[in-house]
């Protein structure tokens, strides 16, 4: 890599993947339709509480159940609500390279200036195989993109050693780390430290740990519901106040438990839901949260704004 190379990597490090990014869910109305006037109040929401950027269309947003026509519309609708200064990030990867290239082109257009592409769910593609579809996408496109690695939900868990071979890929600038493992993250940072590699944390829970270990930042789920309060939490880390961010941390700690009590985005749209901001309705295969996980999503996010206040 050359001196330049390395040099803007860092800068992408430094001023793209930073801070607090929310994984925002998609609202959908009764019918299953899309809810547009929700996804302009959830999006106002983020505005409001200050995040780096929004990350559209991901797992938290039920990709998988999303048209490319509806994701297309997602990604447009959110550049024209959120102001200029939040980035905007869109889910755009699958298991069929080409069809992910397509849609990666077609994001763009509509207003993504990065893209999360996930390894392939399903094929389990050898790393030439991975070399190969993340070359052919980060090549259809001008913008950077995150490498989406979250083992639970493809069945592939990569070496960090595959893992730094995937980010000498020029165009691949960030990765979501999603296994929750610390050690797993500490060694991937290690490898792709030459490469100016940014991580983000997959996983509110290690938020915090991830950034005393070279991390820089979250694409979180617990921040649709409370924004605010995990910008402040990195606020606290960015001015050495580790105190502070540890107390924030543990304040928010029980509801980053609960947010996961059945998969996500359930619990997530269960939260949204009791504050009035978007219908329970999930696309099948997922469903709403039990009625026992619904009281303890309610009790949890009144403790958690409780302690806050």
């Amino acid at each position: 890599m050359t001196k330049s190379t390395a040099s803007h990597n860092k800068t992408k490090l430094d001023t793209e993947f930073k801070g607090v990014w929310t994984a925002i869910v998609t609202p959908f109305k009764e019918d299953h339709s899309l809810d547009w006037h929700a996804w302009e109040k959830l999006l106002e929401l983020q505005a409001q509480g200050g995040v780096s950027g929004v990350v559209v269309s991901g797992t938290t947003g039920e990709s998988p159940t999303l048209t490319i026509q509806e994701k297309i519309s997602l990604v447009r609708k959110a550049r024209a609500v959120l102001p200029a200064s939040i980035r905007l990030m869109a889910g755009s990867g699958g298991n069929n390279t080409e069809q992910s290239v397509e849609l990666s082109r077609l994001c763009v257009d509509a207003g993504a200036d990065s893209l999360l592409i996930v390894t392939p769910p399903y094929n389990k593609p050898s790393p030439a195989g991975l070399k190969i579809h993340f070359t052919a996408i980060t090549e259809s496109v001008s913008v950077p993109v995150c490498l989406y690695h979250v083992p639970g939900r493809t069945g592939q868990m990569l070496s960090p050693e595959v893992l730094a071979d995937l980010c000498q890929i020029k165009g691949i600038a960030c990765v979501k780390e999603a296994t929750g493992d610390l050690a797993f993250l500490t060694r991937a940072i290690n490898k792709t430290k030459k490469f100016g590699t940014a991580f983000l944390s997959g996983d509110d829970i290690t938020f915090l740990p991830s950034l005393v270990l070279g991390g820089t930042g979250v694409i979180s789920v617990l921040s649709n519901v409370l924004p605010g309060a995990l910008v402040k939490l990195f606020q606290a880390w960015e001015s050495h106040d580790v105190a502070e961010a540890l107390r924030l941390h543990n304040i928010l700690q029980p509801l980053m438990d609960v947010m996961f009590c059945e998969s996500n985005p359930g619990p997530v749209k269960e939260a949204l839901a009791q504050a009035g901001l978007i219908s329970r309705s999930l696309r099948a295969p997922m469903a709403p949260v039990t009625g026992a996980s619904s009281a303890l999503i309610e009790a949890s996010l009144a403790a958690t704004r409780s302690a806050l206040t």
